[in-house]
């Protein structure tokens, strides 16, 4: 044991790089299997995470914590909002994006709400930031926000992680069961709510398998990624406004998905790529909580993030009856506004709406495009 009273000193950086990635795998991993999704693989990569810090196996403190923020969490939102093509997404989602527009203007509904119910402290604005941007895009939107604002209390972002992850997978499964309560889908449209029919035949997928990589794509990609993130900070920092960086690397991502699609299309792995850099982050978050403030923060967390997506829900579901949207197009918008497009496959197979797959995916690409501006406008007006 070292004087600092953790296993792995704060000053190994490359026994800690190996800890973090190695979480990540760990967290990729859980998501091969059924429990793992079920439970969630940030959940339990976390869970893990905050239990190695907390025995002192790993520091709670390091540089290599501020090195994700610095480096990480820039290139994984320019890897992942390289396939956000607004062209492709406003001409091909149709009602699903209309009702993912509407369910994300009920998000914000839905965080204004909690605000006024519950005493979330010091940190009100920046937890109503991140949780509106994290309900509209996903998390990487969460990761943006929280650097905007300048919202590192590691105890309370790993208790929002948490929070909304469990909130999640409960609006998940509240979802998925809508299509069987027979008074409520008889007030839809008929079409395809009764298909149930799984995607891929209840065969086990791995879900992160890349069947075909290009290293020259995945080099590509990354130089891309590099680029993109030197020049938002070069602009943020040549205009006055270095904190707002990530949000220009945002902008300048999205033009590059949308001007330049063919060119994306011949890169590889960028998605993925970004998804595990996400993973880091939020491993290193976990690594830095105290587990006893982590438990004393939680419910009131989740007791927003509950009040978030039942006012979502709440409106959704009149508003879409109103309007005539198919029930199976308001639950697919409804999964990727509160789940991220990650949720899309998942609702396709479980019900096997295979049409509604694309528009799913697209609508929450759309999200991660807005969300982290959506989240930093609500922060900064409750500031």
């Amino acid at each position: 044991m070292f004087s600092d009273g953790s296993l792995i000193r704060p000053d190994q950086d490359f026994a800690l790089w190996a800890v973090l990635f190695g979480l990540a795998a760990f967290g990729f991993w859980c998501e091969r299997y059924p429990w793992g999704r079920k439970y969630s693989g940030v959940m339990i990569m976390m869970a893990l995470a905050i239990i190695l810090s907390n025995l002192k196996i790993i520091p709670t403190a390091a540089p290599v914590y501020d090195s994700v923020w610095e480096y990480l969490v820039p290139l994984a939102i320019a890897l992942l909002l390289l396939r956000a093509n607004l062209r492709s997404i406003l001409a091909e989602s149709g009602p699903v994006l209309i009702a993912f527009l509407i369910g994300s203007a009920t998000v914000v509904t839905g965080t204004v709400a909690g605000v006024s119910l519950l005493d979330l402290g010091d940190a009100e604005a920046e937890l109503a930031g991140v949780f509106s941007a994290t309900y509209i895009g996903g998390s990487l939107n969460f990761a943006a926000v929280a650097e905007v604002t300048g919202f590192k209390n590691s105890s309370i972002l790993a208790a929002s992680v948490a929070a909304d992850n469990i909130a999640t997978n409960l609006h998940f499964l509240f979802i998925l069961a809508l299509p069987g309560v027979a008074w409520l889908a008889r007030r839809f449209p008929s079409g395809r709510v009764e298909e149930t029919r799984p995607l891929y035949n209840g065969v086990a997928v791995d879900i992160h398998h890349l069947r075909d990589l290009s290293l020259p794509g995945l080099l590509t990609a990354l130089a891309t990624a590099f680029l993109l993130t030197a020049l938002g900070k070069l602009i943020a920092n040549a205009t006055g406004v270095p904190e707002y960086s990530i949000l220009v690397i945002t902008l300048l991502s999205i033009a590059v998905g949308t001007l330049f699609p063919k060119q994306v299309s011949r890169m590889s792995g960028h998605f993925e790529a970004g998804n595990v850099l996400i993973f880091i982050f939020l491993a290193s978050i976990a690594a830095t909580a105290d587990i006893w403030q982590l438990i004393g923060l939680a419910p009131v967390l989740f007791g927003f993030a509950s009040i978030i997506i039942i006012v979502h829900l709440a409106i959704l579901l009149p508003l879409g009856l109103l309007f005539k949207f198919e029930l199976g197009e308001l639950i697919m918008a409804s999964a990727v506004c509160i789940g991220g497009s990650s949720s899309a496959p998942a609702i396709a197979s479980a019900k096997g709406w295979r049409d509604l797959l694309i528009p799913g995916i697209l609508a929450g690409s759309l999200g991660n495009a807005i969300g982290s501006f959506i989240g930093v406008s609500i922060a900064e007006w409750l500031s």
